[in-house]
Parts: C-alpha cells; sequence; structure tokens
C-alpha cells in the first residue's frame, strides 16, 4: 500500500459515512410519515445532516489529497520495518487501535494492530472495552508478524517473535513531563517524556540521558510532501543503534497514547 492508496481507502470510508447516514435520515423520515409518528423532525434531522457534511466534507478533502499525492518512486512493498529510521504515521479506524507506518517514499512499511479483534466490539461502550486487556502485533508490510505487545494491568508485554518477553513498558499519567517508561532485557531503561507545551510530541529517553526516538508533528523535510499532502503527519524517528526491544517499547508507548484514536 501507498500513501496515496491509504488516501483513497480514506475517502472512500467517508462516502460511504455519507451514504449511510443520508440513508438512516431518510428511513427515520419514511418510517414517522407512514406511521404517524409525532416527533420533532427538525431535531432528529440536524444530527443526521451535520454527520451527513461531515463526512461528505472529509471524502471531498481525502479525495483531492488522493490525487494530488504523487505515485511513489520505489513501488516494491519489502519494506523492513525493522530497519526503517523515520516512519510516518497514518491512522486506520479500529475497535481500539490501529496505526500505519510508511516510509518517507511514501510506501507502507507495517502496522500496528490487535491481534484479534472481533466485529462486536465496534458496539461496545468505550469504558466497557477499556476493560478488554488486549493482545497487539506489530506487522511488516506483508502481514508477517515482528513482535506481541501483550496487555496487563498497569503495564505492556513486550514479546519477540519467539513469544519470548524482552521488556515492558509502563504507561503512567503525565506526572513531570514523564508519560511512560521501559524496562527492557539486561535492566535497560527508557523514559518516554512530554516536552512542556506540546501536544502529541515524546520523546524516547535512555538511562544515559541521550534521546534514541522521537514523535513529533508538524515537521516534515520539504521532499516528503510529494507523497504526504497532511502537515500534521506524526513523524517518528529512531537513532539507528536501536534494537528490536528499544523499537518495541516505542511501538508500546504508541499503542498506548493512540489507544481508541480512531474508534
Amino acid at each position: 500500500m501507498s500513501i496515496q492508496q491509504y488516501y483513497q481507502q480514506t475517502a472512500h470510508i467517508s462516502l460511504n459515512g455519507s451514504i449511510i447516514s443520508a440513508g438512516l435520515l431518510t428511513i427515520i423520515l419514511a418510517a414517522s410519515m407512514l406511521f404517524s409518528w409525532n416527533i420533532p423532525l427538525f431535531l432528529v434531522a440536524v444530527p443526521f445532516l451535520f454527520l451527513v457534511f461531515l463526512h461528505y466534507n472529509r471524502f471531498i478533502l481525502y479525495k483531492k489529497k488522493s490525487e494530488e499525492s504523487a505515485e511513489t518512486f520505489h513501488l516494491y512493498n519489502d519494506k523492513q520495518l525493522f530497519e526503517q529510521n523515520n516512519l510516518l504515521i497514518a491512522f486506520a479506524p479500529a475497535p481500539a487501535v490501529r496505526l500505519l507506518f510508511f516510509t518517507p517514499d511514501g510506501m507502507m512499511a507495517g502496522e500496528l494492530r490487535e491481534l484479534n479483534a472481533g466485529s462486536y466490539r465496534w458496539f461496545i461502550p468505550y469504558f466497557l472495552d477499556k476493560r478488554i486487556k488486549k493482545q497487539i502485533g506489530i506487522y511488516d508490510s506483508e502481514g508477517n508478524l515482528h513482535g506481541k505487545l501483550k496487555q496487563e494491568p498497569n503495564r505492556f508485554k513486550l514479546l519477540n517473535t519467539q513469544n519470548e518477553v524482552i521488556g515492558i513498558f509502563f504507561p503512567k499519567k503525565n506526572k513531570g513531563g514523564t508519560v511512560g517508561s521501559a524496562v527492557l532485557s539486561g535492566e535497560r531503561k527508557l523514559e518516554v517524556e512530554k516536552p512542556p507545551g506540546t501536544m502529541r510530541e515524546f520523546k524516547f529517553i535512555r538511562e544515559d540521558g541521550n534521546t534514541t526516538a522521537r514523535l513529533q508533528k508538524g515537521w516534515m523535510p520539504l521532499e516528503w510532501t510529494r507523497f504526504f499532502k497532511e502537515a500534521s503527519t506524526p513523524v517518528l524517528s529512531f537513532d539507528y543503534t536501536m534494537g528490536e526491544a528499544e523499537r518495541l517499547a516505542v511501538f508500546a508507548a504508541l499503542a498506548s497514547l493512540y489507544m481508541y484514536y480512531d474508534h
């Protein structure tokens, strides 16, 4: 998948949302006339009309992004997710969390999503779904599993492809700028800090004080804008020395930070 195809898919989903909203409104209006329901039609119609407009406007927006986004130069899908030092993040609808990772040339490198997410989960209220402990997979662009995150009370276990625990990530409430920490094999530690005055920008800091990864929004080299048409696309940058355990800890932090972002 390319970022252009992602924009196309998002446009189609938005158009379907607009059609469904309009269809539900039509059914309600037809039923009210057929059965002579005495309901305030104006108050009923306004929310549906708002949804129709909202979804259709999103359809137009992403259709334009798709048309403006140039085809990528390197049209191949053999991106090695754990070897990329710059990843751009897009969001896909999911019961809890689904992140798509793209390389700067607009090609998909992998994704983060739940291992098993039944359709029924879409209809569970947020406060109830939060009680379900998730198992999240890290996949490459071919759908091969490269690691797992197992949610437990107040932590995520980091598991490699051999199902071995290689670290633990602890989400924290935002106190003093720290929003999470990880303990990795060999007793290494990684802190996740939120710089003052930022919304969704984070630094991943080793115990020696060096920043090893960074999540930023609103920052993108000019050449990347040929493919990515949203200036606010989150950019995840890794230090080239980062190993599997540290990268899984970063993905665990992303899963925690973006849980229910696009439910």
